[in-house]
């Protein structure tokens, strides 16, 4: 085998490799590790404080590691805490609002059937019988939406509560683990770097580097796409005369930034509830603003990557595209990212997966 023979197969088992031990870390060691992954990132956060505390105030280090991690994890709690408070006071709102939102219900339902009463009247004889036998289907299945909906409504609490002991088990581990890695983490530190060869220290400091400098420009560019989202959602909805227009753009933008959530999840559901109730306009130019924010965000994001990590586009939008159909659309959010990684470390001749364009003088 010549030596192009063998880069392409280094590369291939590269490849096979990257991908079966991803998969494999994915589905059974990140859920066992996770508590104390979070766990040490806590820990990691917390140090710079508790080294000043024992340092500077004398505090022993257990003392001092409790405090941080006990600040650390209560603001994560309370943030939480009132996002779970503010959307409970949101969905009972919502629940003690439903008879008012329903009020003008039956007249939306008779303005459709006169409508489509007057189209089958006007349709001929073999089409009115399709339309009136397919209209029939949809009230059958209309009918089972309640009872539908109440059983998945069942049916995610229900796996929600069998799964409630293991988050807890989990939070607590996390918790538990976040104080005795603070409490030992120099330690545990120089422990994780001696099992590194010597030799291997320095790269292995050099990638720790590029995963931070990688995260941290992956982060400005998806903070570049949110801002944008957010500007033309604003646009759109002063052009509209929605009222909260700017706090309705930022929660919808924000939405749209998560991996398995979008601007539709808004979007389309109000579009849909605008036309039934006879704002014709506004149904289209809220489906209107959301055929601009996904063609503008698929546009952008690829391009946005490309720049910051010197990704071709077209190979950012290959990894997004691998990505939802290997995973998901969380997916889409991880193999773009993990591309970046990989041609910084490759750039960096921390790894070796393929050759880079030479540099001219």
């Amino acid at each position: 085998m010549g030596g192009a023979g063998r880069r392409e197969a280094r590369f291939a088992l590269w490849a096979v490799g990257l991908i079966v031990g991803g998969a494999l870390f994915f589905r059974f060691l990140l859920p066992c590790l996770l508590p104390f992954l979070l766990a040490f990132a806590t820990a990691a956060v917390s140090e710079p404080v508790v080294d000043f505390l024992t340092e500077r105030a004398h505090i022993r280090r257990g003392i001092a590691s409790a405090l941080c991690v006990l600040v650390i994890l209560s603001s994560v709690a309370g943030f939480f805490l009132l996002v779970v408070v503010r959307l409970a006071d949101e969905a009972v709102g919502l629940v003690m609002s439903l008879p008012r939102l329903a009020s003008g219900l039956p007249d939306v339902v008779s303005r459709v059937e006169l409508a489509l009463g007057r189209a089958m009247d006007s349709a001929p004889e073999a089409l009115r019988s399709y339309m009136e036998a397919a209209l029939d289907a949809i009230a059958q299945r209309a009918a089972q939406i309640p009872a539908a909906l109440s059983g998945w409504v069942l049916e995610r609490l229900s796996s929600a509560a069998s799964r409630a002991p293991g988050t807890l088990l989990t939070l607590a581990t996390w918790a538990i683990g976040s104080f005795f890695i603070s409490a030992g983490f120099d330690d545990i530190r120089a422990f994780l770097i001696r099992q590194i060869p010597e030799g291997a220290r320095e790269t292995a400091r050099g990638m720790k580097r590029e995963l931070l400098t990688s995260l941290g420009r992956w982060l400005r560019a998806e903070a570049m796409l949110l801002g944008v989202t957010f500007a033309e959602l604003t646009a759109a909805f002063m052009l509209m005369g929605v009222e909260y227009g700017v706090v309705i753009a930022l929660v919808t933008a924000l939405i749209d930034a998560l991996p398995v959530f979008g601007a539709g999840i808004v979007l389309l559901p109000w579009a849909g509830a605008a036309l039934l109730e006879g704002h014709t306009g506004r149904a289209v130019a809220l489906a209107a603003t959301y055929l601009t924010v996904t063609l503008v965000h698929s546009c952008l994001e690829p391009k946005l990557i490309g720049n910051e990590f010197g990704v071709a586009p077209a190979a950012a939008l290959l990894a997004m595209y691998a990505g939802f159909k290997l995973t998901g659309v969380t997916g889409m959010v991880l193999f773009p990212f993990g591309l970046m990684l990989l041609n910084e470390l490759n750039t960096k001749g921390y790894v070796k997966l393929w050759k880079q364009a030479e540099k001219k003088d």
